[in-house]
């Protein structure tokens, strides 16, 4: 692995902490088939891992995702559900776009989100954000996006819930 693709890895993650209001430090390690990298993966490890009750865990950002049942909901009807989802002990909530910015993956998948999250093609997906009274924020997956619809609007419109790990 080459040096300037550690750097940018490790930037990566730095990014990701702070996004995150995460503490602690971030040590860089040389790179051998052995060790950790800064954020705690091996190489080869999975990001993302799915549990038997649907809960998906990144092992980078210590969050824990649930993907909705539906693909057309309105921004009041996905709230509503991630505050009512007591999967796995509850406390969801919708996420914030840079919260689902650092889940996109450029080319991974259909829609460049971890094929783990078995979302429908085209995935947009809202966030807890309101742009307005009206109108909310959401992330589009398909082409790496932001931007904001009607809180009414819910054509093709999917619900992740989110929460820190339990």
């Amino acid at each position: 692995m080459s040096r300037w693709y550690q750097l940018g890895m490790l930037a990566l993650i730095v990014l990701v902490f702070w996004e995150y209001g995460e503490t602690g430090s971030v040590q860089a390690q040389a790179a051998s088939g052995n060790e950790q990298s800064a954020a705690g993966i091996k190489p080869g490890q999975a990001r993302f891992t799915k549990a038997n009750n649907g809960v998906i865990t990144d092992t980078i950002t210590g969050l824990e995702w649930f993907v909705g049942p539906n693909s057309d909901n309105t921004w009041r009807q996905a709230k509503t559900w991630t505050e009512n989802l007591a999967v796995a002990g509850g406390g969801w909530r919708l996420p914030t776009v840079a919260e689902l910015k650092a889940i996109y993956q450029k080319d991974a998948g259909p829609i460049n989100l971890d094929p783990v999250f078995h979302a429908p093609p085209g995935a947009w997906v809202w966030s807890g954000e309101l742009n307005n009274a009206w109108s909310a924020w959401g992330f589009a997956f398909y082409n790496g996006l932001e931007g904001w619809h009607s809180l009414d609007y819910a054509y093709g419109r999917l619900a992740l819930a989110v929460r820190s790990r339990r």
